[in-house]
């Protein structure tokens, strides 16, 4: 299987949190035509802080 991956950085506004800058990595298998996109904040940013609000109250 090959997997591809490029990284690329986008900006969403969350109504609760504010401005978060997320990195987008695509992982593609061309053999079954999915892709899954994962999401990452870069660690210590203000973002990567939203991120972890974020999972402990599940919004």
């Amino acid at each position: 299987m090959d997997v591809t991956h490029h990284h690329d950085l986008k900006r969403y506004r969350h109504p609760g949190l504010g401005e978060l800058e997320l990195y987008c990595q695509p992982l593609v298998d061309p053999e079954q035509a999915q892709t899954l996109l994962v999401f990452t904040a870069r660690p210590g940013s203000p973002s990567h802080e939203k991120l972890g609000l974020l999972a402990a109250v599940g919004d």
